[in-house]
């Protein structure tokens, strides 16, 4: 029998005992449902920073539930321009771009070292067919990506750089309420030129509106991370549109 200190492990990794799960595939399924959906779920061993879950152009084979840690998916166009197309945190599922046509269209990579949940997506389409439960669920978490997709597209179509900027911490800070985590202090353990490319600036743009929010005393930045001082103030920035002269 394996120590206790592995029993405790393996039970707080099961979806049952998971304080994500209500944010995960196993929210508003019954004891007898979730049963089923733990039996396909591996957590398996920590993942290790810059290592690829899957790669643009693999086949679909998993999706993956963060459990700790951080993520970020990237794609390569026909030019070989890499945009970075989102960060992911506890609770966000990656591997939806592959449902279309069963092939990944970017690739994740682990921002940290971080745990994920994969679970493979034949044996989930066997039980989706047999849990409506779980069938709503998923539509639903793919209808969030989409709205998430879609106000990141207003962001940068109509926003300055404090706006985009700011736009972004909010929506952290947002997604870490959520998550029951205090939602003053915003991590930013992605590379700051990450940041510039998933925001469409320079990377000194990034550097110079950070410096300018922190004098402003609107937040206070560290190495990977951000404390939102002023949350009135930001979300007045966060409004800023790119038809404002951006002297940036």
């Amino acid at each position: 029998m394996p120590p206790l200190s592995q029993q405790m492990q393996q039970l707080s990794e099961t979806c049952s005992h998971c304080s994500l799960r209500y944010l995960c595939l196993p929210d508003h399924l019954d004891t007898h449902d979730l049963e089923k959906l733990e039996r396909l779920v591996d957590s398996g061993a920590p993942v290790v920073a810059d290592t690829e879950l899957f790669a643009q152009g693999d086949g679909l084979t998993h999706i993956y539930a963060v459990r700790d840690g951080s993520a970020k998916t990237v794609r390569i166009d026909e030019e070989g321009f890499e945009q970075i197309l989102g960060f992911y945190y506890p609770g966000d599922i990656l591997g939806f771009d592959g449902f279309a046509d069963q092939h990944h269209h970017c690739s994740a990579v682990a921002l940290e070292t971080s745990h994920f949940c994969r679970i493979p997506v034949d044996q989930l389409d066997a039980l989706v067919d047999e849990l409506p439960s779980l069938r709503q669920r998923l539509t639903r978490l793919m209808s969030q990506v989409l709205s998430e997709d879609g106000r990141m597209m207003l962001t940068l179509g109509r926003k300055d750089s404090e706006g985009r900027i700011s736009s972004l911490l909010l929506g952290l800070s947002r997604r870490r309420a959520l998550r029951g985590m205090p939602a003053t202090t915003v991590p930013l353990n992605m590379k700051r030129a990450d940041l510039a490319n998933f925001l469409s600036m320079r990377l000194e743009t990034v550097s110079r509106v950070l410096t300018r929010l922190q004098r402003a005393q609107i937040i206070k930045v560290s190495q990977h991370r951000v404390e939102i001082l002023d949350r009135d103030a930001l979300r007045e920035r966060s409004s800023r549109g790119a038809w404002v002269a951006d002297q940036s």
